[in-house]
C-alpha cells in the first residue's frame, strides 16, 4: 500500500526546521515493510512537500502506527505536521510494477510527474470497483513508433485509489490519482498539442480529436466532478543519502546482510 504526506514547507514550517531526511532514514532503515520513500516538491507549489511511502503491506504499516519506540522522529516530525496524510489501498498499472511516479528505478533530472487529482461521486466509484470496468488512460501506444513520434513523450501512467471521502463543490467525493510520466516537459506539451486519436461514442460517428481531450471526456462520461494537476520531479530517498539496499526489507531475518550506507562500504 501506499502513504501519501502532504506537508507545508514555507520558511515558517515546523518542518522547514528539522532534518526531515534523517526522520526519513530512520524509516528506511529500522521500520519492517517500509520498502521505498520518495519525495517532492510539487513544482506548482514549492511551498508543499509530498513524501510518498511504500509499503509491503497494510499489516506492517498499521503496525508502525501502533507503536511509538519505532522512528519515533518521523511521527514527531513528519505525520504530527503533515495536513494530509492520503493512503491508497488499491493501484491499476498500465505499465511497469509498481507507481513510476512515486517510486522510480531510476532517476532522470529531465523526467517530469505529472500528477492528477480527479473527484468522482461516491456511486460512481461503486458501480466502476463492481463492473470491473477499465479506467481512463491517455492513449499511449508508444512502442509501436519510434522515438521521433510524439506519442512516445509519455513513459508511464498509474493509478491509486485514495482512502476516505472529501466534499468538492458540494458532492461527496473519493478520488483517484493518476500519476503520469514523462520524458521532459517539451515532450508533454508536444504530446498534448499534437498528439490526436479517434474518439469513439455509442451510436454516435466517430471523429478525430486531441487525446488529452478524449482523456477528460472519458473521464466526465463517468461523473467526474472536478479535477486539479500539479507537476513534480520525485528523488528516491536511497539515492539522495547515498544509502544501497543488500536486502530488501521483506528478507530481514533471512541473513543476508541489512541496509548500509556506501561510504561505509567504501571504508572497508
Amino acid at each position: 500500500m501506499i502513504e501519501w504526506l502532504d506537508l507545508d514547507f514555507s520558511e515558517t514550517s515546523p518542518v522547514k526546521q528539522v532534518n526531515w531526511k534523517d526522520s526519513l532514514n530512520e524509516m528506511i532503515q529500522g521500520v519492517e515493510g517500509c520498502s521505498h520513500i520518495t519525495f517532492a516538491r510539487p513544482l506548482e507549489m514549492p511551498h508543499r512537500l509530498w513524501i510518498i511511502i511504500q509499503w509491503l503491506s497494510e499489516t506492517q504499516r498499521n503496525e508502525f502506527h501502533r507503536t511509538d519506540t519505532i522512528a519515533s522522529n518521523a511521527k514527531k516530525t513528519l505525520y504530527q505536521y503533515s495536513d494530509n496524510v492520503h493512503c491508497s489501498y488499491r493501484l491499476d498499472y498500465s505499465i511497469g510494477k509498481i507507481i513510476s511516479a512515486g517510486f522510480p528505478y531510476y532517476l532522470d533530472p529531465k523526467l517530469v510527474h505529472e500528477v492528477w487529482m480527479v473527484y468522482f461521486p461516491i456511486y460512481t466509484l461503486d458501480a466502476v470497483k463492481k463492473q470491473e470496468r477499465q479506467l481512463p488512460l491517455l492513449t499511449d501506444f508508444y512502442e509501436n513508433y519510434d522515438e521521433s513520434n510524439p506519442m512516445t513523450g509519455i513513459v508511464s501512467q498509474d493509478i491509486a485509489w485514495l482512502s476516505g471521502e472529501i466534499n468538492y463543490h458540494g458532492v461527496q467525493c473519493q478520488r483517484l490519482v493518476w500519476f503520469m510520466k514523462w520524458k521532459s516537459k517539451e515532450a508533454e506539451e508536444l504530446y498534448k498539442t499534437t498528439v490526436r486519436w479517434v474518439a469513439g461514442h455509442e451510436g454516435k460517428s466517430s471523429k478525430v480529436q486531441l487525446t488529452i481531450n478524449i482523456f477528460i471526456d472519458d473521464l466526465k462520461s463517468i461523473a467526474m466532478v472536478g479535477y486539479e494537476t500539479w507537476h513534480a520531479h520525485f528523488e528516491d530517498l536511497r539515492d539522495v543519502l547515498g544509502i544501497r539496499v543488500f536486502n530488501h526489507p521483506a528478507l530481514r531475518g533471512t541473513g543476508l546482510g541489512a541496509l548500509k550506507d556506501t561510504n561505509e562500504l567504501g571504508n572497508r
